[in-house]
């Protein structure tokens, strides 16, 4: 059976259920634009209810499909609109690089940038990719690793709670947990890391760029 999505409505409480209407039964030739629709449903018309195809919609996409889907739907709102991974204007508080750890008080290499930020504050994802870590990591607290494509992932440490699952498909700017202080931590904050080829490497230059 194939479907369409109805955007004809304007209502607020529409779920996902009556939006989706059958059109005919060679339903796998329109699978993929079904897909997609979906998605753009889910990042540009907030109206629309998609609870039951969170996540599942995006694990449908390659990574590249998704990145530039990405590109024409991040102005939704000003997070999603630069590259930080958190609210815009959190400030940094330990940068990349050798430094003394302020719970050991060791000279210890830190792998990423540290955002200051209150519980509960959002986290996003600074690009689109595959969800490939999501869950408790040691000193890292609970943390979530995504897969970018072309060697490049990113890795978002000590949050309160998560909001995706590995395996997961994930938009740029896409809400993926809450700032917390888990693992080994000082306080609520977010720790960042950009890693090429699994080496971490300085993620200022990255988010200077933005998307």
């Amino acid at each position: 059976m194939r479907l369409l999505i109805d955007f004809s409505t304007t209502e607020t409480n529409k779920t996902d259920a009556s939006i989706v209407k059958p059109i005919s039964p060679n339903w796998k030739y329109g699978f993929s634009t079904l897909i997609l629709c979906m998605v753009i449903a889910k990042r540009c018309c907030k109206q629309i209810a998609l609870p039951q195809f969170s996540g599942w919609v995006e694990s449908q996409l390659p990574i590249r499909l998704i990145q530039r889907l990405a590109k024409t739907t991040n102005n939704v709102s000003e997070s999603e609109s630069t590259a930080f991974p958190t609210i815009k204007g959190s400030p940094i508080t330990s940068g990349f690089g050798w430094r003394i750890h302020p719970l050991t008080g060791e000279r210890k290499f830190h792998s990423g940038i540290d955002f200051s930020a209150s519980k509960g504050t959002p986290i996003y994802a600074s690009e689109a990719g595959l969800v490939e870590f999501a869950g408790s990591k040691g000193g890292y607290g609970k943390a979530v690793i995504i897969n970018h494509g072309a060697g490049k992932s990113t890795l978002y440490g000590h949050a309160k709670a998560l909001s995706v699952r590995k395996g997961e498909r994930v938009l740029a700017g896409q809400m993926i947990g809450e700032v917390g202080s888990t693992g080994f931590s000082t306080g609520p904050h977010l720790h960042f890391e950009v890693r090429l080829n699994n080496k971490p490497v300085n993620p200022r230059p990255y988010l200077q760029r933005g998307r």
